[in-house]
């Protein structure tokens, strides 16, 4: 279940980051964005459920520096998920909307939502590899 988990979660990572940086380069957002933002999510999403089942199932390291870090990563991770949630509802009012200002400045938000799922995936590498 790690390899799937692993799989999962960085299937997410690839798609929320093209969807981030796609958005960002291409100067306003679209819906194909959003829809890289909902795949990104629902990776995320199933993902994290995986993860919760090996920790249930007491298959989590708990020992050393990777208990702390893995501590961090659930907060962190359950935190990045409802702002990726919000993240694409916000994504679909703009869209819906199409106001060229809002799709324009957009790429902010996105950006700043990124760099928050980006600490919860940092986190959990790293305490699974100690």
């Amino acid at each position: 279940m790690l390899s799937l988990s692993i799989v999962l979660i960085t299937s997410a990572l690839v798609l929320y980051t093209l969807g981030v940086w796609t958005e960002h380069r291409s100067g306003s957002l679209r819906w194909p964005h959003a829809a890289l933002f909902a795949g990104g999510l629902t990776f995320d999403a199933l993902g994290t459920a995986t993860m919760a089942q090996i920790a249930a199932s007491g298959g989590a390291r708990t020992g050393g520096g990777g208990g702390a870090l893995m501590g961090v990563m659930a907060v962190t991770g359950g935190l990045a998920l409802a702002v990726m949630a919000l993240h694409l509802g916000w994504a679909v009012v703009v869209l819906l909307r199409g106001r060229e200002s809002e799709k324009a400045a957009f790429h902010r938000l996105s950006l700043g939502v990124w760099a928050l799922w980006l600490l919860p995936y940092a986190t959990g590498a790293l305490g699974a590899a100690l």
